[in-house]
């Protein structure tokens, strides 16, 4: 019985020409490019069957803003966040139940990741 790789190896010549490696190599590529653009296929239609599967969420019911005090965030601030969430959501129902600043003083981890990324991007001597 002859196996794939021997009937491989006797179609191959014995010193193959330049011509003869590319288009070996140009075969493996495209068999790689192909297998890759089916499974990404393959994946996409998977991820299509899941969404419609998915239940239909009931519409939530619609909550009232949170009154905003004197001292909280201005409106347009609220109108950025919410335009970001609903970017980020997309077609997804959300509601934005508060928002809340917070002190610079109290939360230092900007800062540290900003020190820590200037200091990654140096070269040790």
């Amino acid at each position: 019985m002859i196996t794939v790789p021997a009937l491989l190896a006797v179609s191959l010549p014995e010193h193959p020409t330049f011509a003869d490696n590319l288009q070996f190599q140009l075969t493996g590529l495209l068999v790689v490019l192909v297998t890759l653009g089916t499974l990404a296929i393959l994946v996409s239609l998977i991820g299509r069957l899941f969404i419609a599967l998915r239940p239909a969420a009931a519409p939530a019911a619609a909550t009232p803003p949170a009154p905003a005090s004197a001292g909280d965030i201005p409106g347009p601030v609220y109108a950025a966040i919410a335009a970001a969430v609903a970017s980020t959501l997309g077609d997804e129902r959300f509601a934005i139940r508060g928002v809340q600043t917070v002190d610079p003083r109290s939360n230092m981890s900007w800062g540290a990741e900003g020190r820590r990324a200037i200091y990654a991007s140096r070269k040790l001597r």
